[in-house]
């Protein structure tokens, strides 16, 4: 089993609540359509209690796959549809 962690980070020009929006209502539906996805779970950042106003990122993602040729696969049939959400909002890891 893999898991993969991803923390995004929303363009400056949106709100939290317009990123949030977005991911729970766009993208999670998308991405619940990875192949061989098993699990996918999101946290949304809303405040902090170090960071407050300046959070370093705006959420996470957990995916897990069976395996290193199940995550490839994920990879390689979404690949443009990975590229468009880079473009648009900051992923780090």
């Amino acid at each position: 089993m893999i898991k993969v962690v991803v923390l995004l980070r929303r363009s400056e020009s949106w709100t939290r609540e317009r990123f949030h929006r977005w991911w729970l209502e766009e993208h999670v539906p998308y991405a619940k359509k990875l192949p061989a996805l098993r699990k996918y779970r999101v946290c949304l950042v809303t405040g902090s209690t170090t960071h407050e106003g300046n959070e370093p990122w705006d959420g996470i993602a957990e995916l897990w796959f069976d395996g290193k040729t199940a995550l490839a696969h994920s990879r390689e049939s979404h690949a443009d549809r990975l590229v468009l959400i880079t473009e648009e909002h900051e992923l780090i890891g």
